[in-house]
């Protein structure tokens, strides 16, 4: 087997160490490997963790892989192995059960959900969107546009439908979902008029209004949309056996995470700036209102409420037209969170 640079230099310092008759004290970390389906602030606590250096002080050496095909390439890369654990959407995870995947949410990352659709200032206009306060007028006022998603059956397809029916309209016949990429197409389109809105997470969607004027048709970490209110949006996922089999490794990775949404609620301006390294392109105004808009949507503790994962079985039955089959016991625990609570006093 070839010998890596890395292991090259730690044999020759053994060596050295062995010869000068100095004692050789191992500082190793454990590996540990996340998968995110994007790059957003719907990772804000993990990001957080990583530039405060919350997984060193656990011991890990914490590899974030970001996945250019979305959730569920992310979730095949925990399935195969290739990664620990999974961030992102329960919806992900319960459809990969019914398929007999043994998997399991272990940790709360955000609590309401994450994703904006954002509509240009002309159709904002036409629509006198200032001044609809009515949930169901606003999801009505869709029809007849263009709004574009990430791809077909993403999370941002699966949300738009939602609002749609929600409505009272046909999503497949009342308006037009163009998938059409992440969001470098999208605010592209948006910028050229070729779409009416898209639907995204910050910054993605907060460049929209800032850059192009653009106004979100619902504020989801405020509750304007009553069907998503307390939606546990985001999770910490990994299979039984890994959840079983680690459960020190799972209960640090859950103390790092606990330690950035904490740090993130009592000193916002210091993990805003936390962030930033993560986001450098995006204008600092863009930036702001993003972490402004961000922020409330966490709690300050990664415990799951089955409420909140209940959000996920009626928001995948009411935009797929087909029941979830998982028993919601089988769908999360919290276990490692409630292992982690006594030490986080």
């Amino acid at each position: 087997m070839p010998v890596t640079r890395r292991k090259a230099i730690a044999i020759t310092s053994a060596g050295v160490a062995g010869i000068l008759g100095a004692p050789v004290i191992a500082q190793s970390k454990q590996k540990v490997v996340l998968g995110q389906p994007s790059e957003g602030f719907i990772y804000i606590p993990i990001y957080v963790a990583r530039t405060k250096g919350f997984f060193e002080q656990e011991s890990l050496d914490a590899e974030v892989i970001t996945f250019s095909k979305g959730g569920a390439e992310a979730l095949a890369a925990v399935l195969g192995g290739q990664s620990d654990i999974y961030v992102g959407s329960p919806t992900v995870q319960l459809r990969a059960q019914e398929k007999g995947q043994l998997l399991k949410s272990f940790a709360a990352v955000q609590t309401q959900f994450g994703s904006d659709l954002v509509l240009s200032a002309d159709v904002a206009k036409r629509i006198d969107l200032a001044n609809l306060s009515d949930p169901k007028a606003k999801a009505a006022a869709l029809k007849g546009l263009t709004i574009a998603v990430a791809g077909p059956g993403s999370l941002t397809d699966l949300m738009v439908r939602h609002i749609a029916q929600f409505g009272g309209l046909n999503p497949d016949r009342d308006m037009t979902i163009t998938p059409i990429g992440g969001g470098g197409s999208m605010l592209a389109a948006f910028g050229q008029k070729r779409i009416d809105g898209y639907a995204l997470s910050a910054p993605t969607s907060t460049t929209g209004i800032e850059r192009f004027g653009g106004a979100m048709l619902f504020n989801f970490a405020k509750g304007e949309y009553p069907p998503f209110a307390n939606f546990l949006f985001y999770t910490l996922i990994a299979r039984n056996d890994w959840i079983a089999g680690k459960p020190e490794m799972a209960q640090k990775v859950v103390r790092a995470l606990w330690k950035g949404l904490r740090f993130a609620k009592t000193n916002p301006d210091e993990a805003r700036e936390a962030v930033r390294p993560f986001f450098t392109q995006v204008p600092k105004g863009e930036f702001d209102m993003a972490w402004a808009l961000s922020l409330p949507s966490f709690g300050d503790n990664p415990k799951i409420d089955e409420a909140g994962m209940l959000q996920n079985y009626g928001f995948l039955q009411e935009a797929e037209r087909r029941p979830v089959t998982v028993p919601v016991a089988e769908s999360y625990t919290n276990a490692i969170v409630d292992a982690v609570a006594p030490s986080m006093k």
